[in-house]
């Protein structure tokens, strides 16, 4: 029996798939918990028109993040940290930090997971810092960790 998954199901398929279920699995499991739904033309139109949908949110995702992207690529970040005489700084400048600085003086929300710090930042000087939205979707960035002044 055809069924449409509205819910993943480890062994069958994944959410808003069109898969092959025996009868009897399908009508006293999948059914009865509504993990599915028999593949009949309204409820396969109304697959199309969700997975329709889907794509479209996901297209307008991926704009948004280009957007971003463009803005960000280039951008000069300063961060002023305490440090001692050598450049060696008291602390560390982590990808949190360069994500609330962002957030301050561009006014743009990135989540510090996609800022890929090798290791934090603990001397002073120029760091070109690598931002990832997606597999395909990047930008970099330049950070300026200077000494604050007192």
């Amino acid at each position: 029996m055809k069924v449409i998954l509205l819910k993943d199901v480890k062994t069958v398929g994944t959410a808003d798939t069109l898969v092959n279920a025996s009868d009897g699995y399908a009508r006293n499991f999948l059914f009865p918990n509504k993990i599915a739904v028999p593949a009949n033309d309204a409820n396969t139109a109304a697959l199309n028109e969700r997975l329709k949908q889907k794509e479209i949110a996901r297209e307008k995702e991926r704009a948004s993040l280009c957007d971003i992207a463009s803005k960000l690529n280039g951008q000069e970040i300063v961060i002023q940290v305490d440090s001692g005489e050598s450049g060696k700084l008291f602390g560390s400048v982590t990808s949190s930090d360069i994500s609330k600085k962002i957030r301050e003086l561009l006014g743009i929300e990135i989540d510090r997971k996609k800022i890929h710090l090798e290791e934090p930042i603990k001397t002073t000087g120029r760091f070109s810092i690598p931002v990832k939205f997606a597999n395909d979707i990047s930008a970099e960035i330049k950070i300026n960790v200077s000494p604050a002044t007192k």
